[in-house]
């Protein structure tokens, strides 16, 4: 499974009222990948992919 970080409820949808995007519907876990944890977001405008990078690379 590629979710190495998860994401509760109120925290996805807090962050997400910075954004443009319409209000938060429904989210799931993308299990393919190998280093960073990905969400399929589902708001009131659409569909979009989240990913949070799990490791940071130096420049």
């Amino acid at each position: 499974m590629a979710v190495y970080t998860q994401v509760a409820d109120d925290e996805l949808a807090a962050f997400l009222d910075a954004y443009d995007i319409g209000a938060l519907v429904s989210y799931k876990g993308i299990a393919e990948g190998v280093e960073n944890s990905n969400y399929f977001l589902q708001t009131e405008r659409g569909s979009f992919i989240l990913t949070l990078y799990e490791k940071r690379v130096d420049p």
